[in-house]
């Protein structure tokens, strides 16, 4: 199991000032969605086997934004070795051009697991910007193990689909990007137009367990109260 963490919007709202640095707990978003996301990888799993039966490559989590300040802000995560680094091309073209970049990047390391003729298994999605991503990301690997092969997993939260929460079959999702790419619809696309060709089933987590972060009022909501220094006026 791979995962691809987005860590690339604009953050308009909070006035340019980055979401993956947002401090909560003396940690920043993306460092806590990073760990969230290595231990839900390793929650369960066993690493998929190649068609001989002999085991895969490990797990390998791709980080998409601006390489430089990523590399920073995901110090206080635990899972950091496990960590490669990708911006989307070009910078900030939305969340599906996103994960076609960490694919691509996690693709590019050559591993076993990325074989096209053999099932590689599925592949978490998470924005950064969600405090509570590790609660989701066990979730959604529970309700997983109940689901057919090759079929995908989205959080629900209080009747509300949540694209950016959820665990997708790699191969599927290889097509939907290719066929976007080709299509010219990648590049500020949303992340259901991408998915919509894969098929998905439900999980409803807990009302506001997938709460991201959009504003200062939500930031405060969450218990978010300090950023870097480093990211004020950006």
């Amino acid at each position: 199991m791979m995962a691809v963490i987005l860590a690339g919007g604009m953050s308009r709202r909070l006035g340019g000032v980055p979401k993956a640095g947002l401090l909560l707990e003396g940690q920043t978003l993306l460092a806590r969605t990073v760990d969230g996301a290595m231990a839900a990888i390793g929650q369960g799993f066993t690493q998929p086997t190649t068609a001989g039966g002999g085991v895969r490559a490990g797990a390998r989590i791709a980080v998409v934004g601006p390489v430089d300040k990523t590399r920073d802000w995901i110090r206080g995560a635990r899972s950091h070795g496990q960590v490669m680094f990708v911006q989307e091309d070009p910078p900030y073209s939305g969340p599906a051009a996103g994960i076609a970049a960490g694919l691509a990047a996690l693709a590019a390391q050559a591993l076993p697991a990325l074989d096209a003729d053999t099932d590689a298994g599925p592949v978490l999605v998470l924005a950064c910007d969600m405090p509570r991503a590790s609660e989701i990301a066990a979730l959604l690997v529970d309700a997983l193990a109940d689901c057919e092969v090759g079929s995908g997993i989205m959080a629900v939260d209080n009747g509300r689909k949540q694209p950016l929460a959820g665990i997708y079959p790699l191969a599927a999702l290889n097509a939907a990007v290719d066929a976007a790419r080709q299509a010219g619809k990648l590049q500020d696309a949303s992340v259901f137009s991408l998915l919509a060709s894969v098929f998905i089933k439900e999980c409803v987590v807990p009302v506001g367990l997938s709460t991201d972060i959009d504003t200062w009022q939500d930031a405060r909501a969450q218990g978010i109260d300090a950023w870097p220094a480093e990211a004020e006026g950006q």
